[in-house]
């Protein structure tokens, strides 16, 4: 798995790379520390996985989620960041993210998460409050996001209809 990381703080990138280094097959292409220039490198280097930060100077990690799953839709973009509420996880939900975790779960979460981003599946940290993804989840079922078209069929299977 290809994976490029995105925060302005080298200290993170130099945390989350080490908990890279337990993954076997994972291989950091490169790191950035602005919005424009994780774009650029995701269009010359086209990592599996872009793990990205929301505070950036210039263009934000939301924004550059948004061009990067727009350019590119089979690159899969894990947020990682500091801020756990719930209007966050759903703005990055909105802008394509595949997951989200606070950096506070790094070193417990990120290998499960980059497990499931993996396999193609979406990762909420469980260290997220439990109400704010429920209101994340109401406010993509009433949209047309593919996430919530995924939450509804886990409700019509929930409740025994089929999908």
């Amino acid at each position: 798995m290809r994976l490029l990381l995105v925060d302005d703080y080298r200290f993170i990138r130099t945390l989350v790379r080490t908990q890279l280094s337990s993954i076997p097959g994972s291989e950091v292409v490169a790191e950035a520390s602005s919005g424009e220039d994780a774009v650029a490198l995701a269009r010359e280097l086209r990592p599996d996985v872009v793990l990205m930060d929301i505070s950036l100077q210039g263009m934000n990690g939301l924004a550059a989620t948004e061009t990067i799953r727009r350019e590119q839709p089979e690159v899969r973009v894990l947020i990682l960041s500091r801020h756990v509420e719930a209007e966050y996880v759903l703005r990055a939900c909105r802008a394509g993210a595949c997951g989200y975790m606070p950096k506070s779960a790094i070193a417990t979460e990120l290998v499960s998460a980059l497990a499931a981003v993996e396999r193609g599946q979406t990762w909420f940290s469980p260290s997220l409050p439990r109400e704010e993804l429920e209101y994340c989840a109401d406010r993509l079922v009433e949209s047309d996001h593919p996430l919530a078209r995924h939450q509804r069929g886990i409700r019509a299977l929930s409740l025994g209809q089929s999908h």
